[in-house]
């Protein structure tokens, strides 16, 4: 049996989070010990009991420079996981508030988890390619093994790291059965509907969708799942377009996917993923998806038909105004299934 350590800031309702549950099920599913450690104790998703659940409370380390912070705190942070479950086998640091500590930790085989196309992400000019190993994102992610979440992602990190020896790429995992019996848990009050779920973030680009989607003049709702500091001035586009009663603000939901199973449509509109979760879970429901081609990601799940061009009204417009949402709809690869992915995990452990 292997002892595994899944390390996140905390489990808020976004993609990595529910990866990092999905994966601690399927290594204890294969009978072995998954342990997630958060650095705050939010939890918005729901977690399988059989999951240990820590809490390492990094706010008490606030005060220490950032520049200095991740040698101290991984120091004490190595202490508390010895304490609490043992030596791991195998270490996943998820996001860079928590690769920043374990970066540093001197425990074996840490693995930092790249869930986002770097160069997109913190805005990297590859012409700037020497201002860039200077900074502290070049400094943390040079320091141990990569495990990158696609192979766009993987590509990415390769043109901004060239000299790294440790880049993996693994795929993030989707529990099909389980998402199937979620998805049946209630009823929705939407019929007719197109659906996108994502924080209201500037590279969701919900300002795209909307546009479209008043553009393509439909007779169906657009179904906003989600939250973020954005949904004020995307709720006023929605008026300024006249289509207050027609888009719905549906908020944020711990379990979306009764609304994803009934949409119509599922729709990702963003200028960047590593690899979008909500296309697999789409997929794993039979709904019908599409998504913008953006650098990563969405061309690595679905077939070239179901892709637009990244910010693009007009080509997004036509999309949505097809008769039959039925052409978008395809399977779900066996390669982003749990067991199989968790597999590959346990290879490096």
């Amino acid at each position: 049996m292997k002892n595994i350590a899944l390390i996140i800031n905390d489990l808020k309702g976004n993609g990595a989070e529910r990866v990092v549950i999905t994966l601690s099920e399927s290594f204890i599913a294969l009978g072995h010990s998954a342990t997630i450690i958060c650095f705050n104790d939010f939890i918005e998703l729901p977690v399988n009991k059989k999951i240990n659940v820590l809490s390492f409370n990094i706010n008490r380390w606030r005060w220490i420079p950032r520049s200095l912070r991740g040698r101290v705190v991984s120091y004490f942070l190595d202490r508390f996981i010895l304490r609490k479950i043992g030596a791991p086998d195998l270490i996943l640091s998820n996001l860079l508030p928590v690769d920043r500590i374990m970066c540093e930790s001197k425990l074996s085989n840490v693995n930092l988890v790249v869930h986002n196309t770097m160069s997109s992400e913190y805005k990297f000019n590859l012409d700037l390619i020497e201002n860039f190993k200077h900074s502290e994102v070049f400094k943390i992610y040079s320091k141990k093994p990569v495990i990158c979440v696609s192979q766009g992602v993987a590509d990415d990190f390769k043109s901004l790291f060239p000299l790294h020896e440790g880049c993996n790429q693994i795929y993030n995992p989707i529990n099909a059965d389980l998402i199937k019996t979620y998805a049946n848990e209630c009823d929705v009050p939407y019929k007719n509907y197109i659906v996108h779920v994502g924080k209201f973030k500037r590279e969701k680009r919900h300002d795209v969708l909307i546009k479209a989607y008043a553009k393509a003049e439909i007779d169906k709702l657009l179904v906003l799942v989600g939250q973020g500091a954005l949904e004020s001035e995307y709720k006023a586009l929605v008026s300024q377009l006249n289509l207050t009663g027609k888009v719905i603000f549906a908020g944020f939901h711990s379990n979306p996917y009764p609304l994803i199973k009934n949409a119509d449509l599922l729709v990702l509109s963003s200028d960047f993923e590593g690899l979008p979760t909500v296309l697999l879970e789409s997929l794993s429901l039979s709904t019908p998806a599409i998504s913008s081609d953006c650098p990563s990601g969405p061309r690595e799940i679905l077939p070239s038909n179901n892709l637009f061009p990244q910010d693009n009204i007009d080509k997004l417009a036509e999309f949505l105004s097809v008769p039959d949402y039925s052409i978008y709809k395809t399977e779900l690869p066996d390669k982003f299934y749990a067991d199989t992915i968790a597999k590959k995990h346990l290879t490096k452990a």
